[in-house]
């Protein structure tokens, strides 16, 4: 997601600069610049590469799409990028990273976000842009501001439709009802997200682990209409057919995942044993093949 939107924002005539931790993968991608294919055709992308954030100084904006257990480490070690104007836009899977951010920087300075786009990484600088989806920023107190409207004009004119809402936190857990129902299921199924809903087997898993974060939700105060959420869950899957879900990608490259975030905060949340099993059955799954990060 990182290159995806780094080159489409770069493409679309924004100074944007990726920063990345892997000096030898940052000189690969300076040199190739990012190669992207799929939904919106091909692109090929020269974008600005460093590792050195004190080198790249205080920016406007930081866009956080590291992992969601790497959230507050990365910022810590890079809080040179933070000056008295920037904001921190986290649009990342689970529930928790903008609670890592404001453990590092101060709260006020972190705005949620949602994205339902869909990417796999081929390789070094090399993505397949899978699935159209909304996006949308916000501030985590439901206020309007001028800010997040700025931002998300200037992302929209770049080329990457961005939204406003005062309801980012409902939003934000929408996005993790539809990673409840896909992701663990397509990790441990080795599929893509298409197959899901083509069999009824699979629907129902997807339906059982979506009720229970539902009602985790409404312990929380958020509540949503279970016919609206479990169709937006089905469209999601069948609009991102093609897309290997990130936790797949993970477990296909033997990665930790990010299920502590996903379908293991739902399960710490209360008595959700779908959700318990299919955060053992990934965790197994990572254990076995000796998955790191």
């Amino acid at each position: 997601m990182g290159c995806m939107f780094s080159a489409y924002l770069c493409e679309g005539g924004l100074d944007v600069t990726l920063l990345d931790r892997d000096p030898d993968r940052a000189r690969e991608i300076a040199a190739r610049g990012i190669t992207i294919e799929g939904v919106r055709g091909n692109h090929q992308i020269k974008v600005k590469v460093t590792t050195d954030a004190a080198a790249l100084g205080q920016v406007d904006l930081v866009m956080v799409w590291v992992k969601a257990y790497q959230t507050e480490e990365a910022m810590r070690q890079h809080q040179a990028l933070i000056g008295k104007r920037t904001v921190v836009w986290s649009a990342q899977n689970g529930i928790g990273n903008c609670e890592a951010l404001a453990r590092v920087i101060p709260a006020e300075r972190v705005l949620g976000g949602s994205t339902t786009m869909g990417a796999n990484l081929l390789g070094i600088g090399r993505v397949h842009h899978a699935g159209l989806g909304d996006s949308f920023i916000g501030e985590l107190d439901g206020s309007e501001s001028e800010r997040t409207q700025r931002i998300a004009e200037a992302l929209s004119g770049a080329g990457i439709e961005v939204a406003t809402s005062r309801e980012i936190r409902r939003l934000m857990w929408s996005k993790l009802l539809v990673n409840v129902g896909i992701n663990a299921l397509s990790a441990i199924l080795r599929v893509r997200n298409g197959a899901l809903v083509e069999h009824a087997e699979c629907r129902e898993l997807m339906r059982a682990a979506v009720d229970e974060a539902l009602r985790a939700a409404s312990d929380k105060g958020l509540v949503f209409d279970s016919g609206d959420i479990q169709a937006l869950v089905a469209e999601v899957a069948r609009r991102t057919a093609d897309n290997r879900s990130s936790m797949y990608q993970d477990i296909q490259a033997c990665k930790l995942t990010e299920i502590d975030f996903i379908n293991g905060a739902i399960a710490g949340m209360g008595d959700y044993p779908i959700n318990a099993t299919l955060t053992g059955l990934v965790k197994a799954i990572e254990a076995s093949c000796g998955g790191k990060a």
